[in-house]
């Protein structure tokens, strides 16, 4: 299996050194990740300008690896359609910090891992709480071969991991999980003409079946996640207003 790695916070990251090394044994493996921390990038990609890659090896010599000027969504694009790599899946984290319930529109890690399923390639997106990599060194090992041996992974979604809060000296187990809610709120600060959009998550009441809850009640979190936005309920309505 060939499988690409990529992530938000960029190819130095703390984050993807655990996952490309944990991900050794399952296939050979490619980097290409941003040059620079793309957290809350989205699923934006680059249209309107020239990006520049960099080859790397900050990986070790059975690595091939790349940085990108660019997004996480690129990083996919451009290692598919330019460097024309040959790949089965693709493995998008560590992130730091936790992409869950409706912040998961914002997520760059997300973004890169859905990437792949529009181009049909079966995807794993992997985040952790801030600074919490000694739960990810210690639980991605297990969580992936559970992955891998049940083969949980598909093409029509991404797999969405979260690890828990690592107030949580132990894991409790892993949850099959819905997304939740989790709202990001602004606080604006200004100084010296600019404007800086802070932000924390509000507080939101999030059923036992939710990633949220998942997370914060030491749990760690497999959600799949579609592409499709579309309502089900709303076209329902809006057909049965117009027939």
């Amino acid at each position: 299996m060939n499988i690409l790695v990529v992530n938000d916070d960029g190819y130095k990251a703390e984050g993807i050194k655990i996952l490309v090394e944990s991900l050794k044994g399952y296939g050979k493996l490619f980097v290409m990740a941003p040059e620079t921390q793309q957290s809350g990038a989205s699923h934006c990609i680059t249209l309107h300008t020239y990006v520049k890659i960099h080859e790397r090896s900050n990986f070790g010599d059975d690595v091939r690896a790349w940085s990108i000027e660019g997004t996480p969504a690129d990083c996919v694009i451009y290692a598919l359609k330019y460097l024309k790599l040959d790949v089965d899946m693709v493995v998008s984290g560590i992130n730091d910090g936790p992409n869950l319930g409706t912040d998961t529109i914002y997520s760059g890690t997300l973004a890169g891992a859905t990437e792949a399923i529009v181009h049909n390639i079966p995807a794993i997106a992997f985040s952790t709480d801030f600074g919490g990599f000694e739960t990810a060194r210690k639980e991605t090992g297990n969580v992936l071969k559970e992955i891998f041996e049940k083969k949980l992974y598909s093409s029509e979604y991404v797999l969405n991991v979260n690890f828990p809060m690592k107030k949580f000296e132990d894991v409790k187990g892993i949850k099959v999980t819905e997304q939740g809610v989790r709202l990001f709120m602004h606080d604006f600060e200004e100084k010296d003409g600019e404007i800086w959009a802070r932000g924390w998550w509000d507080d939101a009441t999030n059923e036992p079946h939710t990633d949220v809850y998942a997370y914060e009640s030491g749990y760690i979190s497999l959600c799949p996640m579609g592409i499709s936005r579309a309502h089900r309920e709303g076209i329902k309505r809006i057909k049965k207003a117009l027939k």
